[in-house]
């Protein structure tokens, strides 16, 4: 019988601790339309409260409208910045459908530390496609 409860609450334990990971990890929404050449979630206020360590991103964007006679479609770089230390912790990059479908974007950025608040910058340079995005950054 002490067998038998020792060995329920070793399992319960260790399925606790497994999980508890998942439970802290921190993810939180980012939305934008980039009209121009340049998308700052600093001045927007679309801050991600992140751990130390690394984090991922992935999302979605489309081009909803364009400008008479565009080119490319040029890659969308999102770069995640820490607002305290001013450091930025890497780029994903993505190329957008030229036919209005939308794609995904997916990434890591590493070595995230000195604070705990972060913004995505999303820039390009201008081809005349408007798009639009939405997705998660999570540690």
């Amino acid at each position: 019988m002490k067998s038998k409860l020792f060995s329920i609450g070793f399992t319960s334990l260790l399925a606790l601790v497994v999980a508890a990971p998942a439970a802290f990890a921190s993810s939180s929404s980012y939305s934008f339309t980039l009209d121009n050449r340049v998308v700052d979630g600093s001045k927007n206020g679309q801050y991600h409260n992140l751990s130390k360590g690394s984090a991922t991103i992935s999302g979605k964007q489309h081009q909803y409208s364009s400008d008479p006679k565009p080119v490319g479609p040029n890659t969308i770089s999102y770069q995640l910045w820490n607002k305290s230390s001013g450091n930025s912790f890497g780029v994903v990059k993505s190329v957008p459908n030229s036919d209005g479908t939308s794609n995904s974007v997916k990434g890591t950025y590493s070595g995230l530390g000195g604070g705990s608040k972060y913004y995505l910058l999303i820039f390009r340079t201008d081809d005349g496609r408007n798009i639009k995005g939405s997705g998660t950054v999570s540690n």
